[in-house]
């Protein structure tokens, strides 16, 4: 080739993210975005690569949107271009925010068709649902002749990574030309390897999603040359997520163990969980130890109690102060005719222990398998409630129009139809007019009685 290609692989900005409940936290992801901008300024590199999720939400806020173009555009003014996919947390059913960044000439979004970098083809395939991935059709794509190197950009969980849901080999085999690379998004790790002859990388996230994520942040570096493909990576400096032990060793000073602990560490501006460990029948209030981290300048706090048989601080309250928000929200969920897949989902989104960040691909799993059992040759049974709305249904009559009918003295007073004659008694004499009996029509099945 003729000069060698740099490039920055960044991916999961989750820009508009506000993690618990704080604008500061918001504005961290979009300063770690930024950060990212500013080094591939300042390194001069021949493009920027996002592997999708540079939203958090498939529907950012304007503030969100602004602030990104202007980030943007410092890279527009240094003539670096900036190409990217959509990712699944910002996936919309039609037209992407991708695609409006790229009318504004922003971004160039990556597909079918080979980005040149010099003489590398850059490609991309958007995030797609796990039941599509095995219809994926590979015979799209358009090579380039000219090329000496090929690149994928994908948003995917890949094999042979953890939570792999395709597998990268399958991918290499079956795309139309060698891939030297493949530059991953979605899991918020730094991993790399070599599967055959190909890279296949994933840059991790630029700011913590979790307090799982506890490696430090940053990006890739790939240098692509006649020698063939390096990946470097670069750290970003990001907001610190303090760690702390605490062990209780005095039941009747336990906080004294607590303060002095957390005295020993820099807490200001940084997000900090607390571990309570040691003695159990120490009586804690949370509140208190909140109250003295918020004095030291904490960002955010979160304690965890990991005392086994710890003493609950509510133990001595009433039973009941306020409605259990969970519960009561499960009590109306109840009211509200969901099916069983209605109510699948809603399980999974409440689930604290599931991370925000596989949420599709758990939903996603959960259901396919719930379809794979389902026996589509039985009948549905109603649900109770919806079978009382049914049976309340059929005993209503049908309203009628009456008015007053005048009647002969010694005659009872009715009242009937207007327009119509009072209805002679059946003397069995007469032939009985009957009415066409309508054939039973079978019932029609479909996905949506059963999800």
């Amino acid at each position: 080739m003729d000069r060698e290609i740099r490039l920055i692989h960044t991916a999961d900005t989750h820009i508009g993210y506000r993690q618990y409940h704080s604008d500061v936290r918001r504005r961290d992801f979009l300063e770690a975005f930024e950060k990212v901008i500013d080094d591939a300024i300042d390194m001069k590199v021949d493009a920027v690569i996002h592997a999708g999720d540079l939203f958090d939400s498939r529907n950012p806020t304007l503030e969100d949107i602004l602030e990104t173009i202007q980030i943007m555009s410092k890279l527009k003014m240094a003539e670096i271009p900036l190409l990217g996919i959509v990712g699944n947390h910002e996936s919309k059913q039609q037209t992407q925010w991708l695609d409006l960044l790229e009318n504004m000439r922003l971004v160039r979004r990556l597909g079918n068709s080979p980005y040149m970098a010099g003489k590398v083809a850059i490609y991309g395939i958007d995030s797609i649902p796990r039941p599509k991935i095995q219809s994926f059709d590979y015979s799209v794509f358009e090579t380039a002749e000219e090329a000496t190197h090929n690149i994928l950009v994908m948003h995917q969980l890949m094999k042979p990574f953890p939570f792999g849901e395709w597998d990268v080999a399958e991918v290499i085999h079956s795309f139309p030309c060698a891939l030297d690379a493949i530059l991953l998004g979605d899991y918020h790790k730094y991993e790399k390897t070599m599967v055959e002859d190909t890279w296949v990388t994933y840059c991790g996230s630029t700011e913590r999603n979790s307090a799982a994520e506890k490696e430090p942040r940053g990006y890739n570096i790939i240098t692509v040359s006649q020698k063939g493909i390096d990946i470097g990576r670069r750290q970003i400096n990001t907001r610190e997520f303090l760690h702390i032990a605490v062990d209780i060793k005095d039941e009747n000073d336990a906080y004294r163990d607590i303060f002095n602990t957390i005295r020993e560490y820099d807490v200001k501006e940084k997000v900090v969980f607390i571990e309570l460990k040691g003695n159990s029948q120490a009586d804690i209030a949370y509140s208190e130890i909140e109250e003295f981290l918020d004095k030291q300048g904490v960002l955010v706090s979160r304690i965890s109690d990991l005392r086994s048989n710890a003493t609950d601080e509510n133990e001595n309250q009433p039973e009941i102060i306020f409605s259990d928000p969970d519960i009561a929200a499960r009590e109306e969920i109840k009211k509200m005719d969901l099916t069983d897949a209605g109510l699948l989902i809603d399980e999974i989104i409440r689930d604290l222990s599931v991370p925000k960040t596989t949420i599709d691909h758990k939903t996603e799993a959960s259901i396919a398998t719930m379809i794979e059992e389902m026996d589509f040759s039985q009948e549905i049974p109603l649900n109770i409630h919806r079978q009382k709305q049914v049976e309340s249904t059929s005993k209503e009559e049908p309203p009628r129009s009456e008015e007053p009918v005048f009647v002969e003295k010694g005659e009872d007073k009715k009242t009937q139809p207007s327009g119509k004659k009072k209805k002679e008694p059946d003397t069995g004499d007469k032939d009985v007019e009957q009415k066409p009996q309508k054939a039973k029509v079978p019932r029609q099945y479909n996905l949506g009685d059963y999800l």
